[in-house]
């Protein structure tokens, strides 16, 4: 026999769902901003399931919110129903042979901005309901507070819950623009590169440091003074076309400017430190969209 859900278990969901938005958002404000309510609807519903479950769920305060124990449990085991309500969505998108909806990403400013655009181009020209949102920085970010899909970044993950996806390696170059080389030379040989003017990264990382093999395994390194310094490698890309000087700078973020002749890469035969790219995503079980996000991202790298 079919047992057909009653209208109270249909509200319940319904109250599920929104006490999940709150604790994702942070506060009833901003999920009430996200789900296009008012905040006093929102802490009503909240306030009705408290009551009808008869256990608190979360601590209010003028300035956040908070789960308690049986909040936690609740949170955990309903996120796995809306989930389920999602997956039951994605298998019609599936069907339909289209992607649907909000996809965030967050990346590094240089990976966010032509990579990325060039990875997404088919998948975005396939699908006009997807929608894209990409937060570049170059520092890591939360990825349960930003609501965050995948977060693309560079070198060795760290220890997290998150899981793992690898999707290439990002190899690095010593650039300069052609007006630079015809003033002072093109570097024959890696001591060359001490009579140079380079412009470097703010950050004290592997973007500061010449540090380069040859494959006859010979190795050179060279810490060079900067007379510039930047805080973006988009900001210290553009000042390189400029003439200013050389600077290491990643091969996949100034692919283009190689190609278009802005800038000409020095010393090609040796090659720099290798560095993973990666991908981290909140859950093992991905949605339809996130899946096909994932396959963009590493057909791309993967080249």
């Amino acid at each position: 026999m079919v047992q057909v859900v009653g209208l109270s278990s249909l509200n319940r969901l319904k109250q599920m769902a929104i006490f999940c938005k709150v604790i994702e958002c942070g506060s009833m404000r901003a999920a009430a901003q996200e789900l296009g309510m008012t905040p006093s609807a929102v802490s009503q519903h909240l306030s009705q399931l408290e009551k009808e479950i008869d256990v608190p769920l979360v601590y209010r305060s003028t300035r956040k919110i908070s789960l308690s124990e049986a909040g936690k449990r609740y949170y955990q085991h309903g996120k796995k129903m809306l989930m389920a309500a999602e997956d039951a969505e994605d298998a019609i998108n599936e069907v339909k042979h289209s992607l649907e909806g909000e996809l965030r990403i967050s990346a590094p400013v240089g990976l966010a901005s032509r990579p990325l655009a060039k990875a997404f181009k088919n998948i975005l020209n396939s699908n006009k309901g997807l929608r894209l949102t990409i937060l570049a920085q170059d520092k890591s970010i939360d990825l349960v507070s930003e609501q965050i899909d995948i977060a693309i970044r560079i070198g060795e993950p760290e220890e997290s819950s998150f899981i793992y996806h690898p999707l290439g390696i990002l190899q690095k170059g010593i650039y300069a623009s052609p007006s630079y080389l015809s003033n002072h030379s093109n570097p024959v040989i890696p001591k060359d590169l001490c009579e140079h003017l380079w412009l470097g990264f703010l950050r004290n990382d592997d973007f500061s440091e010449v540090s380069i093999t040859h494959a006859s395994n010979e190795s050179f390194q060279y810490v060079p003074e900067c007379r510039m310094r930047f805080n973006d490698l988009n900001v210290l890309a553009g000042h390189v076309q400029e003439g200013f000087g050389m600077a290491i700078l990643p091969e996949q973020e100034v692919r283009h400017l190689v190609e278009s002749g802005s800038l000409i890469r020095v010393l090609p035969e040796w090659k720099s430190k290798e560095h993973k790219i990666y991908a981290l995503t909140i859950d093992r079980k991905h949605s339809y969209k996130i899946n096909a996000a994932m396959k963009e991202l590493k057909d791309y790298f993967k080249e």
